[in-house]
């Protein structure tokens, strides 16, 4: 019978993978990342604890070997009806070869993973909150929106904030972005969160509540209460298996792009109408990233363009160029395919005031933002991650983008779609401090 277990690994770690991320996607949401990490470490351990115990003929794996027919457990591993390789006395390069197929077993079951975590086609579950006591950790919750009758824009940005050792606390704030004049902003909080309000919220401070129909609060200068209908399903710049794995010090979700708001605000006292489309996401991590840019861009027609550019603050990794990731929803379909993929190898942003760009090619499509905050449209707000440190991010709502999407034909790039955004696009820049 044909044998090699270097061939049927990759397939039983493949659907392993598929399996797991199946059925941990049905479990209690905040129970998910501890569920796939757990899976992820004893199905690693057991599958490389055995590989190599055969690759090296240990006694105990003699029964399995002998099994499946095989003169030994290194023979079992090696060779097939296709292959013979030497197994009593093989060569450096089938040494070298052999550990470098035992380095791919994460990446067969990860992909496995990906494929099995089903899509997520309302957000409300997304929008459930995550963190359950756990020091060190950052949740928030934010949605940005303009109002395409008046050119009015709002962001209302709320968190929950877990330090190292001081006490748990919610803070946030609200940003009203009016077509003609400055910026006006202010915060609320920080209040300890064992005095927010349960659920059906997502989110509940004494003044400010986030939840599925509708968000309302106040701060100091903006007072608003908004309804809220969701429309489309959620975009994921950062794929679905890695939110939910918790594997990154911070993710980003967009719950619902294209989500309504309408109501009142109160800006300094003065009653103004708001109705428009908003952007709903979430963020859920240990804090912020050494630098970041990001952009939301309502293109029209269902299309949307999210765009997460950041370098991490853990040493070694704050080395490393900003990695981009990028959601474009167009004519119905998300791209690029493996966004995590495109952000490693891809597209290339560096974070910069007061523009930045972002340029990347993945399959036959080409992609092109040039993104301007100008600094009379912006606001900057400073907070402090879990671990203490500060951050600023210096936010417009109101930025201008041009986006352009190419497509490659005959060898020859080829204009798609171009967006022209004035004054129409979220944006920001992320900074230490």
């Amino acid at each position: 019978m044909p044998y090699d277990s270097f061939l049927l690994d990759p397939i039983l770690l493949f659907f392993t993978g598929l399996c797991a991320a199946w059925l941990i996607a049905r479990r209690p949401v905040h129970t998910r990342a501890r569920a796939l990490r757990g899976t992820v470490l004893v199905t690693l351990i057991v599958y490389w604890g055995t590989s190599v115990s055969l690759y090296f003929d240990l006694e105990w794996t003699r029964w399995l070997w002998e099994m499946c027919g095989a003169a030994s457990g290194r023979d079992w591993m090696l060779n097939s009806g296709l292959f013979h390789f030497d197994y009593r006395h093989p060569g450096w390069l089938t040494h070298v070869l052999s550990v470098l197929i035992f380095l791919t077993y994460p990446i067969w079951l990860l992909v496995g993973i990906a494929i099995g975590t089903p899509r997520l086609t309302d957000g409300r579950e997304l929008a459930t909150p995550r963190w359950r006591g756990q020091r060190m950790r950052q949740e928030v919750w934010y949605g940005t929106a303009t109002d395409p009758r008046t050119g009015n824009a709002l962001w209302l940005h709320a968190e929950t904030v877990a330090p190292r050792e001081a006490a748990p606390y919610a803070h946030g704030w609200a940003a009203f972005f009016p077509a003609q004049g400055e910026p006006v902003w202010s915060r609320f909080g920080p209040q300890p969160v064992g005095q927010q309000t349960a659920l059906p919220f997502w989110f509940a401070t004494d003044a400010v509540t986030f939840g599925p129909e509708g968000c309302a609060g106040q701060t100091p200068r903006i007072t608003w209460k908004l309804d809220q209908k969701l429309r489309s399903a959620p975009l994921w710049p950062f794929p679905r298996w890695l939110w939910e794995m918790e594997l990154l010090p911070g993710a980003q979700a967009v719950l619902d792009p294209h989500a309504q708001w309408s109501g009142s605000l109160s800006i300094d006292g003065e009653s103004v109408a708001f109705a428009g489309p908003a952007a709903l996401s979430r963020i859920y991590g240990h804090g912020s990233a050494l630098r970041w840019a990001w952009l939301h861009a309502d293109l029209g027609d269902g299309d949307v363009l999210e765009i997460v550019s950041a370098v991490s603050l853990r040493a070694g990794l704050n080395r490393l160029k900003p990695a981009a990731f990028v959601r474009l929803r167009h004519a119905g379909h998300d791209w690029p395919r493996w966004p995590l993929l495109a952000a490693l190898t891809a597209f290339r942003c560096e974070p910069a005031l007061p523009r930045w760009t972002l340029d990347g090619v993945v399959g036959n499509r080409r992609l092109r933002v040039e993104v301007t905050l100008p600094p009379e449209r912006c606001v900057e707000i400073g907070y402090r991650d879990p671990d203490g440190r500060a951050a600023t991010c210096t936010n417009s709502e109101r930025a201008d983008a041009i986006i352009v999407l190419e497509e490659r034909q005959n060898s020859l790039w080829t204009l798609k779609k171009r967006w022209d955004l004035p004054a129409m696009a979220h944006a920001e820049v992320g900074t230490r401090p």
